[in-house]
């Protein structure tokens, strides 16, 4: 009587045994140097259009690049503002702004995960204003996080930070 209650149990612990195997197998690997280096190349071209649509002063190719989500926040001197605020500030800074140029001194891509990247630079801007004035921002520290949203890299997260000269 003993065996058959000890066959009896075997096959609940086994099930509980090979749950477990497989549920810690299906644990998020971290990616392979070539998989790392494809997430990078794919978010590099997102900030090159960012850099491209603020050089152009194209606020609207700026905003097409906004993840449109209730996590979405963007920082610029210390303010923090949600989507709909960050819209409304593109306008009216690109409104002023005929064009900018930057220079970045340094970068860094950070890939969180397959799907998410932080990018982190040093740079410098200089903006052509409307009535014709310079303002220049140098250092301006960015962060960006950015999110792989369907087939398309956007920024769900911005921060800017410059010093005006």
């Amino acid at each position: 009587m003993f065996l058959k209650s000890a066959n009896h149990m075997k096959k609940p612990l086994l099930l509980i045994a090979v749950m477990l195997v497989c549920s810690c197998t299906n644990v998020n690997k971290p990616l392979t140097a070539e998989e790392n280096d494809k997430v990078i190349g794919e978010a590099k071209v997102l900030i090159s259009e960012i850099i491209q649509a603020c050089e152009k002063s194209d606020g609207e190719m700026l905003k097409s690049m906004f993840i449109n989500s209730p996590d979405f926040v963007s920082m610029v001197g210390g303010i923090s503002v949600g989507y709909d605020q960050s819209l409304k500030n593109t306008d009216g800074y690109f409104a002023s702004v005929v064009s900018q140029k930057s220079s970045i001194k340094s970068e860094k891509y950070l890939v969180l995960d397959a799907k998410t990247v932080l990018y982190t630079a040093n740079s410098s801007w200089e903006a052509t204003m409307k009535d014709g004035s310079k303002m220049v921002m140098d250092p301006t520290g960015m962060q960006f996080l950015l999110r792989k949203d369907g087939d398309r890299w956007k920024i769900l997260s911005w921060t800017e930070e410059p010093v005006m000269k």
